[in-house]
């Protein structure tokens, strides 16, 4: 069997064994109390597709801030209607994120001229400031649910921030890793030594090749530190603000389903779910372990009928991603088809708001 065959084989088992163990934790009652809870609530949960857009518009605007200290501005628009156009195959293909990784080069280079080198190394900046950004963001969330346990008297909220906390430290170490690799390091030039090592002949010549690219991506992510400091710490704010919306729109879907559940409980919920989805990539948007955790989460709260609360948050959640699988996969073909021949050259950055090269004089 192919090496791409057996992986997808081994996905779908692994997909497969998740939905059977949510399925023997939902059983029959608790999905109908979680239809009867939706149904009670009505056309106001459809408004939670909003926070994702807003969220999206905040990614956009954080990513194209990058791209600004590295030399190049696209305007935000061009980078929402990317931003959207890949959200289908983050949350419909195994793997999502890595296939949206690709499709967000291809689509960045074509669509706003980006050089190549340039847009690999805006998204290796990206995901280190997100990494970062979300430790903040758990930390945050933590600190909010532990200060609601010690009001309680030590309520069950004591083991999930306790929890949010330590993945609050390895987010935070890792992020900072990853941005001082990005600075002080040839990670790309190391990535491509290391794959000439594997005994094939013919990735061994594609990686010679694209070794000047390779130094390429490192000479940009290095310059991306050499702008100013204000440049560098707006796309973290933006950032942050993403995480903040994706807890405000958990905070939505539980306050309209009228569900008893502190504020930094729902925050320390949606951040914990949040970085689980990120460990379990390979899964299709987690689908199957973040349900389960969403509703084990809601249990150890404390929360009466979690399973049944839980059943309803993650149909509600669930509903919302398949509304935007449909939005981005009709904009990805409109406007990739509207784009393909009439791809405006981007706008440069003003001489004053060019970031010096390393080298430069």
């Amino acid at each position: 069997m192919a090496p791409g065959r057996r992986a997808a084989l081994v996905r779908g088992l692994l997909l497969l064994l998740a939905l059977l163990a949510l399925s023997r934790l939902i059983r029959g009652h608790d999905l109908r109390q979680a239809v009867t809870l939706i149904r009670d609530v009505g056309w106001p949960l459809g408004l939670v597709v909003l926070p994702t857009l807003f969220a999206m518009g905040l990614d956009a605007a954080g990513w194209g801030g990058i791209l600004t200290a590295l030399g190049t501005h696209v305007r935000w628009r061009r980078m929402l209607e990317l931003r959207v156009s890949v959200e289908a195959l983050v949350l419909l293909l195994p793997g999502g994120s890595v296939a949206g990784e690709a499709a967000k080069m291809a689509l960045l280079t074509r669509r706003a001229g980006v050089p190549l080198p340039r847009a690999v190394a805006s998204l290796a900046l990206t995901k280190g400031y997100l990494v970062a950004t979300d430790g903040a963001y758990l930390a945050l969330a933590a600190t909010w649910a532990a200060l609601e346990a010690v009001a309680a008297g030590g309520s069950p909220l004591a083991l999930p921030a306790a929890g949010a906390a330590g993945c609050a430290v390895a987010m935070g170490l890792l992020g900072w890793f990853l941005l001082a690799s990005l600075r002080h390091a040839a990670i790309a030039s190391r990535i491509a030594a290391w794959l000439q090592k594997i005994p094939i002949q013919r990735l061994r010549r594609a990686i010679a090749e694209r070794e000047r690219g390779f130094a390429a991506i490192d000479s940009e992510a290095r310059g991306f530190f050499a702008a100013p400091a204000a440049r560098r710490l707006g796309p973290m704010a933006a950032f942050f603000c993403e995480w903040l919306m994706e807890g405000i729109e958990t905070l939505i879907i539980v306050r309209c389903l009228g569900l008893p559940i502190p504020t930094g409980a729902v925050l320390t919920l949606d951040a914990l779910g949040s970085l689980l989805r990120v460990i379990v990539f390979f899964l299709p948007a987690g689908l199957g372990v973040q349900d389960a955790a969403i509703i084990l989460l809601l249990r150890q709260m404390g929360l009466p009928n979690p399973v049944a609360a839980g059943t309803a948050l993650v149909l509600v959640k669930r509903a919302k991603e398949l509304f935007w699988i449909v939005a981005g996969t009709v904009f990805l073909l409109i406007r990739g088809d509207l784009r393909r021949a009439t791809t405006p050259a981007p706008t440069p950055a003003r001489p004053a708001d060019r970031s010096p090269r390393p080298g430069s004089p």
